[in-house]
């Protein structure tokens, strides 16, 4: 048949068949990016976050070290004598730096040159925080929906079964009644977790994308490693601060060992006299007995030390507060392991109640729906309490200066 069939075809009847052909060949046959919908993995959406920083501002730029001059300061001065231009006065002053001083002025200079931007560290890290958030709130989304989806059935099939007992005598409504509210209460449940989802996906840039949870970290496994070692250090900004009080503070010592500080050259106009001198030179030293020098060492010392207790008591809070929330947090995952042995130990009895009603002739089929709905609400019962786990675990991560290096999403795999 094949053989003879494009022969069988008129030229007309091609025309026709072709277009026809082609139609059901694109409905058949959908372009490949619908067809084969890209699974989205934790090493996916995080790598969004990166592409979608490029061009933010970042600490990598490129400075060059500065060579602070051997010269400090020049200055020209001149004066007359009754305002008489032939026997004007010149001096030409110059005052030197010192080794210590040219190096502990460059290390302040590099030092303030390379600053880093706590503003775009603190943005990135926010940014990655909220990406941590997305994806586990994708991920218990996702999880909500399949436990709805699995209630929605189990509530169909009481529906029709209180639906088909409608017509007895002794028929109860408000049960029907209930349960038709119960359906529309779940309906609002799945019309919420939708909208969220298409907020995340909008705020990303994603079109229903296929999200692949199948790496994601269980409660098992965080409770077995956690809490793991507290990785956080002293605060940047108060770490630079105190850098740059010592920096300052080198300054002011280098200033105090600097005991030459000037020479000029003086030219007296001409004189009658030619005995009189017209060029002098003169040198000037100073003694490190300053009291404005000392006070300010004094002052730097001080606001040293003052950093330097305030480095070790945040440091110290940090830590006491990380392993509060951590004790904390062992407690609840107790009870939640606590909640889920005994929602086992139930569903295994009411499995064993279920066989026996199985086996009776004529069993009404309403309690078996039961106890599957009184299952599936206890996994939801659960999720409520690992969602408070999950939320306080990245907190204690977070706290413990572990989220902002983990850039890609390790804490939730």
């Amino acid at each position: 048949m094949s053989m003879v069939f494009p022969d069988m075809i008129t030229v007309n009847q091609q025309r026709i068949f072709l277009p026809f052909l082609l139609w059901w060949l694109v409905i058949l046959w959908p372009p490949a990016e619908l067809a084969a919908q890209k699974v989205i993995t934790s090493t996916d959406f995080f790598q969004i976050r990166k592409e979608s920083n490029d061009g933010m501002p970042g600490e990598n730029r490129s400075v060059l070290s500065a060579r602070m001059p051997w010269i400090e300061e020049y200055q020209f001065r001149t004066e007359t004598r009754d305002f008489d231009i032939d026997q004007q006065e010149y001096t030409f002053r110059v005052s030197p730096s010192t080794g210590r001083k040219r190096r502990a002025l460059t290390a302040l200079y590099n030092h303030q040159e390379r600053a880093p931007d706590f503003d775009a560290q603190e943005l990135n890290c926010d940014d990655l925080a909220d990406r941590y958030s997305q994806w586990l709130v994708l991920y218990l989304m996702d999880r909500e929906l399949d436990i709805l989806t699995r209630l929605r059935v189990v509530m169909d099939d009481r529906q029709l079964v209180l639906s088909r007992q409608a017509g007895s005598l002794d028929f109860d409504w408000s049960k029907l009644i209930g349960l038709r509210q119960d359906v529309t209460d779940l309906d609002l449940r799945f019309s919420t977790l939708k909208t969220v989802q298409a907020r995340i996906n909008n705020d990303l840039g994603l079109l229903e994308p296929n999200y692949s949870f199948v790496a994601f970290i269980s409660l098992s496994e965080i409770g077995e490693a956690f809490p793991g070692n507290f990785k956080r250090g002293v605060d940047p900004k108060l770490d630079y601060e105190l850098a740059t009080v010592s920096y300052e503070l080198e300054l002011e010592k280098a200033e105090q060992k600097q005991f030459f500080d000037f020479a000029q050259l003086k030219y007296q106009g001409p004189h009658t006299d030619e005995l009189e001198e017209r060029f002098s030179v003169g040198l000037a030293f100073q003694l490190p007995n300053s009291g404005d020098k000392k006070l300010k060492m004094r002052e730097l010392e001080l606001e040293e030390q003052s950093l330097r207790k305030e480095q070790a008591l945040a440091l110290a809070t940090d830590r006491a507060e990380y392993e509060e929330e951590v004790a904390s947090w062992r407690i609840e995952f107790e009870h939640f392991k606590f909640m889920a042995a005994l929602h086992r130990k139930e569903q295994e009895e009411l499995r064993q109640i279920s066989d026996q009603l199985k086996k009776k002739e004529g069993f009404n089929p309403l309690p078996l729906l039961a106890i599957q709905e009184r299952a599936i609400r206890n996994e939801l019962k659960l999720l409520d309490v690992s969602t408070d786990l999950y939320q306080n675990y990245l907190k204690i991560r977070e706290r413990g200066g572990e989220l902002c290096t983990a850039v890609n999403g390790e804490l939730l795999r």
